[in-house]
């Protein structure tokens, strides 16, 4: 009954409640909202259990660490970003002595500062999952009763796990078989195309080739171990040891995510490594009932019911890796005539959009790929194989296959978004929050793809014109080599003058911060 009526809280009153603060930016309500639950609170004992709190600032530190270093977004007034992030400090610091504050927490960093990305949203969910069950407990106690913190142990297990083990559930049904994925996908294509797409080019493609060669007979082991590690929460509550192993693997799992694809979940790695630790140091006889197996069957509806989702959303993360890339690329050229790239990271706050797919609405090309060539579909995915970087096959198959994502309203907006920061920036404008003497102590962004054919813009000149470059690549297996395909001019402008109207971002617009979904974040 405790994990019930947390889940349900937790899927009924609090996640609405965050999502409508966000969107709307309430901030005063929040506080409004938690200042009343604590004056409940003060009649009741308080429901602090202290290890699992010990948790939750943890993660309150990493999320605000990153909220509040992340760069001013330059097309929007620097000032009220200021405030945010000074809040955002604020409350985090309130939060660790009055865990009502989360809710005006979570307002201030999903609303204001775009936390609502991928990378944070299980961290994310298990502070909400915290909240849900400090007001059951008040809730609870109005009856003379109380809501164990062995069933916030469980929720918070569940809400780390369930986000490995839909995945899991996703790479079993892509094929015909449970274990398709596992026996046929090229894993090693994966990191071919996170090279191609930005990652780790400061090695010399003759060495990447060699590791690849040697990384394709490790295909088949990989996958059934990531199957394996992704799967691990169904079972990870029958021990306690089990649970410590299962939180451990992931981090280690995205770990080597990261060396293979540039791909980083550091809020997920650190968030499980100090759950592994909570765990580890809780007293047996508080939370032995956590574990078992009534605890795994009650375990094993929450996580059901979040891979249906239910609960709440974890991504499927279930694809076929193949070895064709199709990127657009941003490239400057500063007042002396430098011509430097453009990379993800020096877009941050929209360092996730400009390392994934942004700007496929600037060509017309075909597209038949995501994310550093992830198909869905096997056949596709033979069929990109066979063409061997074949450019008249690979035609073809785009026309078969693509779809034309062009958008002229959009590429209006973008060149708006380009021409207005470049012109704040030119002009002297600070795009950090840091100084320069700190600007190492930023939090790390997701998309690790800061390289390419050209040496980095680091805004040290004022820049005089941008280029956006459509690229084709492809990774021929039996050679080893890596093909420039195709490489042309999508859109090249001048700064003569700021554009007019510049009220919206396409990059607030169509990242992941503004993305619907029925259970917010």
């Amino acid at each position: 009954m405790s994990v019930a009526a947390v889940v349900a809280c937790y899927r009924f009153a609090i996640s609405p409640s965050v999502r409508s603060l966000a969107r709307r930016r309430r901030v005063l309500w929040a506080v409004l909202v938690a200042l009343t639950a604590t004056v409940l609170a003060t009649f009741q004992t308080s429901p602090e259990p202290h290890p699992l709190r010990w948790l939750v600032t943890v993660v309150i530190a990493l999320l605000t660490w990153q909220g509040a270093t992340s760069d001013y977004d330059l097309t929007e007034p620097i000032a009220p970003q200021r405030r945010d992030k000074g809040l955002l400090l604020l409350l985090a610091a309130m939060s660790c002595l009055w865990p009502a504050a989360l809710l005006p927490w979570m307002a201030v960093y999903c609303g204001r500062l775009r936390g609502w990305k991928h990378h944070a949203m299980m961290p994310l969910r298990l502070l909400k999952a915290y909240l849900a069950w400090l007001f059951v407990e008040m809730l609870f106690q109005l009856f003379d009763t109380s809501c164990s913190a062995t069933a916030l142990l469980l929720v918070l297990g569940c809400v780390s796990l369930s986000h490995y083990v839909k995945p899991a559930w996703s790479k079993a049904r892509l094929g015909p078989y449970p274990w398709s994925w596992a026996w046929d996908n090229r894993t090693h294509y994966l990191m071919a195309s996170a090279y191609c797409w930005g990652w780790a080019r400061f090695l010399r493609a003759e060495t990447v080739s060699g590791v690849l060669r040697r990384a394709r007979v490790l295909d088949r082991p990989v996958n059934v171990l990531t199957m394996v590690v992704e799967a691990s929460g169904l079972v990870a509550f029958l021990d306690r040891q089990l649970l410590i192993a299962a939180l451990l693997a992931t981090a280690i799992f995205n770990v080597v995510v990261v060396l293979a694809s540039g791909i980083l979940f550091w809020e997920n790695i650190g968030t499980n490594i100090a759950l592994a630790v909570t765990v580890t140091l809780l007293p047996d006889a508080e939370y032995d009932a956590a574990f078992g197996w009534p605890a795994t069957l009650i375990a094993l509806a929450v996580l059901l019911l979040s891979t249906a989702d239910l609960l709440w959303q974890p991504w499927h993360l279930g694809w076929w890796d193949s070895p064709f890339t199709a990127r657009v690329h941003w490239q400057v050229e500063t007042v002396s005539g430098a011509r430097l790239g453009l990379y993800n990271d020096f877009m941050c706050p929209y360092e996730r959009e400009y390392g994934r797919v942004l700007g496929y609405f600037l060509t017309d090309e075909p597209v038949l790929h995501g994310h550093l060539g992830i198909v869905w579909d096997r056949k596709l995915r033979d069929l990109l194989v066979q063409a061997d970087g074949d450019r008249d096959h690979l035609r073809a198959l785009k026309q078969t296959y693509g779809h034309v994502q062009a958008d002229e309203q959009q590429a209006r907006e973008h060149v708006g978004f380009l021409t207005t920061m470049f012109t704040r920036l030119n002009a002297g404008a600070r795009k950090s929050p840091l100084p320069r003497s700190l600007r190492h102590l930023k939090a790390p962004g997701g998309q690790l793809y800061r390289w390419g054919d050209l040496p980095p813009y680091r805004g040290k000149e004022p820049v005089r014109r941008i280029m956006i470059r459509y690229e084709e690549r492809f990774y021929r297996p039996a050679t080893g080599e890596f093909l420039l395909l195709t490489s042309r001019t999508v859109q090249e402008f001048d700064f003569l003058a700021p554009s007019t109207d510049h009220r919206s971002s396409p990059c607030a617009r169509s990242s992941s911060t503004a993305a619907r979904t029925s259970e917010s974040c």
